[in-house]
């Protein structure tokens, strides 16, 4: 499955890190997607586009536009 297409895709949360840059918040992930083969993904969204404190371990759902990492959301139980 190709990530180029708009698509939310499920996974784990192998990591996550606050990053600031100039005063700007962010947060880096590495995320297992379900399904797929080969290492997680990593990518930085917006703190805006990311919940709080979001731990390892947590299941969530990533928004990928054009193989970009653009929204993460704790999954639904």
């Amino acid at each position: 499955m190709s990530l180029l297409r708009p698509q939310n895709r499920a996974g784990t949360v192998r990591s996550v890190t606050p990053v600031s840059i100039h005063g700007d918040r962010y947060t880096d992930l590495v995320i297992a997607l379900d399904d797929a083969e080969g290492p997680p993904v990593t990518g930085r969204v917006g703190a805006g586009e990311c919940p709080e404190a979001l731990a390892a371990g947590e299941r969530v759902s990533v928004r990928f536009i054009m193989g970009v990492m653009v929204r993460v959301a704790r999954a639904a139980i």
